[in-house]
């Protein structure tokens, strides 16, 4: 059958193209799966000078069907039932990614793997290692008939070799195969012109080599179209991170990340001839929306600031765990040493006491005189003290319950960079705090997780990705460290569920009577972000000193809560953070803080009762020996362009003229809440924005289109938080 092969749309006559679609099966780990739609904007070149760009626009796939494409828009999705299914992305003017075009039913699940080249051909590799193939009638439409014209056994050595591949894939007549590198063998992408022939191998051609080096963790491959491919490891890996390649054989590395967060299968919208888009021209997803002052979830502009805190005054809040205020039990507020650095036994000064009132509130005054050691941590702490308060009780069946509560303040005449910052940590960290049982299990001290049960944690899993899955939102309520995330209720005890039970103070109450430092490391923290789309380039400053909220948090029992947060300030010398990245750049900044776990024990009721609980804070930048000042952190790119500025309010929306810039230096960042994994758990933090913490971005020369930015939270001229590009 010479000739049977036809090329639609994959055809010589076809203007070649730019902003190729491109399909990424979502299975970022703790998310549910969607299918993703990215633009492929500079296939020619791989995106060199840019990256996939994260379109906004996904569909549901359930994580056990399998998907492909086929050109001009036609999604084929094999169902986990095993029946064929046609699909067409119809984003462009306005539809679904996933809009039905026809059931073919049929069991495809005896399949390894599916796919088609963007013509009327597609290859399906059986599990026994054959290759069938099928002619599709009329491709472009995703209705033609299918039929099986061709079996080329798993005995042919290039259907052999195809079949031990770690993916395949094929762009018009050529297939290509990508084999992951092995300890000191690198992985290569070979090519094999398929040509159909009556008798004989469509392979007899052998196959060419073109690219070598492939790692040992790039397990998935895919092109737009000719002389280009692109790479990414598999889900796995929880990196996520594409590179691209391009050229003829043999092709040469374009960029090294060209996208971030591909955890799953990815296929390419087919051209047959690639171009590069004009530099004038701004990248632009889907038709233009109709413009809305809030759209769904939007941050409305009208919500008042909170009522200013007194920052030379601690103050918090306990309830119950069924919500109810935690009134009338005594609190008790002693200061922690953020800065300490020597393991061991401590001493920990009271800084006051007193009761929760009615609504479970609670306020102690900063005294006016510190004990020496406070003063001195607060000198080097620029300015802040940071204290914990504990308050205990017990229920009505006599379960005693534990709340901590780590709060930060500072003397009246303490530099006012330290006051705005207490005052802005008490604006983006205060929520109330629940008590909890002191069970039976925190009788007993309990062993220090290795490092290997720490990696096994939700919070280790979520920091392994490359891009940012929580943003800002709130971490779960409890976490393990050694494990997912826990579903059993803390308020059933023995049985009993206590949650609405009376609480009242606890006879005897309790006393500290040891507190241990007892494990210190360097974890990297967010403590900025930038964002430059199209023609502009990101800034971001964490200069001279520390200047961030870092939560706390605190294990009572088998679980770890959040338990506020410590104020971090003058503990740094230093300057850090990236200039000038762009275009098409969106990544988080950290710096090295040191974390520390503190074992306290206390005794109660009158001193029959022993228990241990344990806590955990970040204090001194201190870099690692022999490590790096700073890093850079995920990728936060899917919140620029033009889905997220369709979505914004319009009163938070500015521009940046062309060869100009513009930065925030004032007010607080967004709090993030994948800010840092720490000994298995995650914690959130924001930062102070001042002279010397900035988010900036500079715009090109271009002036053909816009350089539109936006503030998450408020207007760029207000407290937006983190402002991104378009």
């Amino acid at each position: 059958m010479p000739g049977a092969l036809g090329a639609s749309p994959v055809e010589a006559a076809e203007a070649c193209q730019s902003g190729i679609a491109t399909y990424v099966h979502d299975r970022t780990p703790g998310t549910a799966p969607v299918l993703r739609k990215y633009l492929d904007w500079d296939p020619l070149t791989g995106n060199a000078a840019g990256s996939l760009i994260d379109s906004g626009e996904t569909a549901e796939l359930d994580e056990h069907s399998q998907f492909f494409t086929g050109g001009k828009g036609i999604i084929y999705v094999i169902t986990a039932a095993g029946g064929l299914k046609t699909y067409k992305d119809n984003t462009a003017t306005g539809g679904s990614l996933l809009t039905p075009v026809h059931d073919y039913g049929g069991d495809w699940n005896g399949y390894e793997q599916v796919w088609s080249g963007g013509g009327n051909r597609l290859f399906a590799l059986s599990v026994g290692g054959a290759l069938d193939v099928y002619s599709v009638d009329d491709p472009t439409s995703g209705t033609g008939a299918i039929k099986k014209i061709k079996t080329v056994l798993g005995t042919d050595s290039a259907v052999a070799e195809i079949g031990r591949a770690d993916d395949v894939w094929s762009v018009g007549a050529t297939v290509y195969t990508l084999k992951r590198g092995i300890a000191d063998r690198p992985g290569t992408v070979k090519a094999w012109p398929y040509a159909e022939t009556a008798t004989g191998s469509p392979f007899s051609a052998g196959s060419t080599t073109v690219i070598t080096g492939i790692g040992t963790k790039e397990t998935r491959g895919w092109s737009p179209g000719p002389g280009t491919v692109y790479t990414v490891g598999d889900t796995p890996d929880y990196t996520g991170i594409a590179r691209s390649y391009t050229g003829s054989a043999p092709m040469s590395l374009a960029n090294a990340e060209v996208g971030a967060g591909f955890y799953g299968d990815v296929h390419a919208d087919l051209a047959s001839c690639l171009a590069s888009p004009s530099e004038d021209v701004k990248p632009a997803v889907g038709p233009e929306s109709p413009e809305t002052e809030t759209p769904p979830e939007a941050v409305n502009d009208e919500t008042p600031d909170p009522a200013p805190q007194d920052p030379t005054e601690f103050s918090g809040k306990f309830i119950l765990g069924d919500g109810r205020p935690a009134a009338g039990l005594p609190v008790k507020l002693e200061a922690v040493d953020v800065l300490v650095d020597t393991l061991g036994e401590e001493q920990i000064p009271a800084l006051g006491e007193t009761v929760t009132a009615d609504d479970g509130s609670w306020h102690i005054k900063l005294p006016q005189t510190l004990p020496e050691s406070v003063k001195a941590t607060a000198t080097a702490n620029g300015g802040a003290v940071n204290a914990k308060a504990t308050v205990f009780g017990k229920t009505e069946s006599d379960v005693p319950l534990i709340g901590t509560r780590h709060v930060s303040a500072v003397p009246a005449g303490a530099p006012a960079a330290a006051r705005a910052l207490v005052t802005n940590a008490v604006e983006v960290m205060d929520a109330p705090e629940k008590l909890l049982p002191l069970t039976d299990d925190m009788k007993e001290e309990q062993p220090e997780p290795t490092e290997a049960q720490y990696a096994l944690s939700w919070a280790s899993r979520n920091e392994s990705t490359s891009v940012d899955t929580l943003g800002d939102k709130p971490l779960p309520e409890y976490q393990s460290d050694t494990g997912g995330l826990p579903t059993d209720d803390p308020y059933v005890v023995k049985g009993t569920d206590i949650k609405s039970m009376a609480v009242g103070p606890m006879d005897g109450g309790c006393d500290r009577v040891g507190s241990k430092i007892y494990a210190k490391k360097i974890y990297y923290t967010v403590v900025g972000e930038g964002h430059a789309y199209w023609d502009t380039k990101a800034t971001v400053d964490y200069d001279s000193k520390l200047s961030s909220t870092v939560e706390t948090a605190a294990k009572i029992g088998g679980k770890w809560q959040i338990d506020g947060s410590v104020t971090l300030g003058s503990s740094m010398s230093a300057t850090t953070g990236y200039t000038n990245r762009g275009p098409y750049f969106a990544k988080q900044w950290k710096v090295p803080l040191e974390y520390k776990k503190r074992k306290t024990t206390y005794k109660c009721n009158y001193g029959r009762d022993t228990y241990y609980t344990y806590e955990m804070m970040a204090g001194r930048y201190k870099v690692p020996s022999g490590g790096a000042v700073g890093k850079y952190g995920k990728n936060v790119s899917s919140k620029d362009g033009a889905y997220g500025y369709r979505r914004s309010p319009k009163r938070h929306r500015a521009y940046v003229q062309p060869q100009s810039y513009f930065q925030i230096n004032k007010n607080r960042s967004t709090k993030w809440s994948s800010s840092v994994s720490a000994f298995g758990v995650k914690l959130g933090a924001s930062t102070q924005y001042d002279k010397e913490h900035k988010q900036r971005i500079t715009a090109g020369k271009r002036k053909t289109s816009r350089h539109d930015i936006w503030g998450k939270n408020d207007k760029v001229s207000g407290k937006p938080g983190v402002f991104y590009s378009y």
